[in-house]
């Protein structure tokens, strides 16, 4: 993680803080670990223009994405702390094909018992590498929507 301002003042935020650690090299890594290791079985992956829920639906989203964009990766710029559970995480994705390519985002991960229940991705999909190939397995919804 690049510049992580966030300051842990007990135990359950620095669990939290590893936790945001992990998410980022298991994303950059092994997506599958990444979603078995980070999120819970039920977790709510809610991002801008669609959703997925449980481990089976957000694993066929990350497949689709990393094949049309197998060289992407995550980039934690920072993290700030809302209680003892939630972290809003500002990071960024990047492509190794393409170096000039950024596509900023925002989450704010909701965590229960070490794994993270709730994911509100704040995105620009135009930007976002490979959803094209996820698109069908998304379900409809998501954030910004009424």
């Amino acid at each position: 993680m690049s510049d992580i301002r966030a300051k842990p003042t007990n135990e359950a935020q620095r669990a939290l803080l590893a936790l945001v650690g992990n998410w980022q090299q298991t994303y950059n890594e092994d997506v599958a670990r990444m979603i078995h290791d980070c999120y819970a079985p039920d977790a709510h992956v809610r991002f801008t223009g669609g959703e997925a829920r449980g481990h089976e639906q957000f694993m066929r989203v990350e497949q689709a994405v990393l094949r049309g964009c197998p060289g992407r990766y995550m980039r934690v710029d920072r993290v700030l702390f809302a209680g003892d559970d939630v972290a809003i995480v500002e990071a960024v994705v990047l492509d190794r094909a393409r170096p000039d390519f950024l596509s900023p985002f925002c989450a704010i991960l909701s965590v229960r018992d070490g794994k993270i229940v709730s994911d509100h991705t704040y995105l620009e999909p135009e930007r976002w590498p490979g959803i094209a190939e996820a698109a069908p397995h998304v379900s409809p919804g998501g954030l910004g929507r009424a």
